[in-house]
C-alpha cells in the first residue's frame, strides 16, 4: 500500500504536492509541511479500503464544523468514525469563552461500533447558532421577515430540519451579499467556535488532526486560513491554497450542486473556491483589526494561546 503520509517539502501550494489521493475523500490535503493539520470534505463515504489509507494519517482529532444534526442527517455508513468517540461542542457565552471546552456526547443513529478505548474524538461544531441567524435576519425587510416566519412555522410542522427558512434567506439575503459577505459573518458571528477550535489544535495531543464540514472549501477554509496566516504564510498562498477546492472537488462537483443549490437556492457561486473571495475575506481581516494576530485576541484567543498554537504546529 502506497505511503499517503509521505513528506513533500511544501512551498507554493498545488494540489501534486499537497493532495492525498484517496479516491472517496475528495478534497483532501496537507495543510502543514508536518503533517500536523489535514483537510478534507465530509468523510461520510469513505470505503472500507480507503479507511485503512485515511488511517495512515495517524488522526487523532477531527474538528468537524457541521452540527449534530447536519452530521446525523449526511448520507454514508461513517466507517471512518469506528473507534471515535463524538462529541458536541458547548459554545460558552463572550464573558466565559476562556472557560475549559465542554462537550456533549452525541449518540448516533444507528449506533456506531463501540470501542475499547478511544482511538479519535469528532468534535462537532453548530457555525450558525443564534447570533448569526438573527445578523442575517435584521438585513431582510420588515415583509421578508415575515415572510421568513411562515416558512419557519411549516419547517417546524413538517420537520424538515429548516429548509424553506434558510431557501429563503438564500434567496433574499445570502445571494445578493455574495459568498464572501458570508465568510465574514462566520468570522463575525461564529467566532466563538473558530477559537474553541483553533485551542484545540494547540493541544498537542490532539494532533494529527483533520479540519473539515460539508466539502471541506468554507468553514473549514476560513479556520484553514487563519492557522496559515498565524503561521507565517502570506496572503497571496492562502488565497490560492483555499482556491485548491476547485480542484479537490472537481470529483463530486454534481453533489455539491445539488447539496448548495437545489436544496438551499443558493447561487451558483456559492460553490466554487476562488481566490478573490478569500482575498476580500482577508482584507477584512485587516482592514477590521489590523492583523490576524489581532483578530484572534478578539476573539479570545490571547498572544500565549497564539504562540502555544505556533509551537504545537510548529514543532518537528
Amino acid at each position: 500500500m502506497a505511503d499517503v503520509t509521505k513528506n513533500i517539502p511544501v512551498s507554493g501550494p498545488n494540489m501534486e504536492e499537497l493532495g492525498i489521493p484517496i479516491a472517496t475523500l475528495p478534497n483532501l490535503r496537507r495543510v502543514d509541511s508536518t503533517n500536523k493539520i489535514f483537510r478534507s470534505s465530509r468523510q461520510d463515504l469513505v470505503s472500507p479500503e480507503d479507511c485503512k489509507k485515511l488511517n495512515q494519517l495517524g488522526i487523532r482529532t477531527i474538528l468537524d464544523f457541521r452540527s449534530p444534526s447536519e452530521y446525523k442527517l449526511a448520507s454514508g455508513n461513517k466507517l471512518f468514525d469506528a473507534n471515535t468517540e463524538i462529541v458536541s461542542t458547548l459554545v460558552p457565552s463572550k464573558k466565559n469563552r476562556d472557560s475549559p471546552i465542554r462537550t456533549k456526547k452525541v449518540t448516533v443513529n444507528p449506533p456506531g461500533p463501540e470501542y475499547e478505548s478511544r482511538v479519535k474524538r469528532r468534535y462537532l461544531f453548530d457555525f450558525f447558532q443564534f447570533n448569526y441567524i438573527k445578523a442575517i435576519f435584521v438585513r431582510a425587510t420588515w415583509y421578508q421577515q415575515l415572510i421568513s416566519l411562515l416558512y419557519l412555522i411549516v419547517d417546524l410542522i413538517m420537520r424538515n430540519h429548516f429548509k424553506y427558512f434558510v431557501r429563503y434567506f438564500g434567496v433574499t439575503v445570502l445571494n445578493p451579499a455574495g459568498l464572501g459577505q458570508q465568510y465574514i459573518d462566520i468570522l463575525e458571528y461564529s467566532s466563538t467556535q473558530i477559537q474553541i477550535a483553533l485551542r484545540l489544535l494547540s493541544e498537542p495531543e490532539n494532533l494529527p488532526a483533520l479540519i473539515s464540514c460539508a466539502h471541506g472549501k468554507d468553514r473549514t477554509g476560513i479556520v484553514v486560513a487563519l492557522v496559515q496566516l498565524l503561521l507565517g504564510k502570506s496572503t497571496d498562498y492562502v488565497a490560492e491554497e483555499y482556491a485548491l477546492s476547485e480542484i479537490g472537488l472537481q470529483g463530486i462537483r454534481q453533489r455539491v450542486e445539488v447539496e448548495i443549490i437545489d436544496r438551499f437556492h443558493f447561487d451558483e457561486s456559492f460553490t466554487h473556491a476562488r481566490k478573490e473571495t478569500m482575498l476580500t475575506t482577508l482584507q477584512y481581516i485587516y482592514d477590521t483589526y489590523g492583523s490576524v494576530e489581532s483578530y484572534l485576541e478578539y476573539i479570545g484567543l490571547g498572544k500565549e494561546d497564539q504562540e502555544k498554537l505556533k509551537q504545537a504546529l510548529e514543532a518537528e
